[in-house]
């Protein structure tokens, strides 16, 4: 029993980092949206699209977010001229 116990954990353990990528699914000229969740917090999704964004000389700015569970967040930014 001990056993089985601790191999749930480790499941659940390598979901949720599985989970807790940041993904860019949008990067135009003009937009960014970031996929996050888990252990990946706002911050580091405004870092991601900051990147996304500057690679074309500009900077990003937050326009919002929307949450679809603990695991899946998107944050949508604006890439707008510094």
């Amino acid at each position: 029993m001990r056993l089985a116990r601790g191999s749930l954990w480790l499941v659940v353990l390598f979901a949720l980092c599985a989970c807790s990528e940041i993904q860019i699914i949008e990067n135009t000229p003009l937009a960014v949206t970031v996929r996050y969740g888990g252990v990946v917090t706002l911050e580091d999704a405004t870092a991601a699209a900051q990147s996304a964004c500057a690679a074309r000389g500009k900077i990003a700015h937050l326009r919002d977010t929307e949450e679809k569970g603990v695991l899946e967040r998107f944050a949508h930014f604006a890439c707008v001229s510094g």
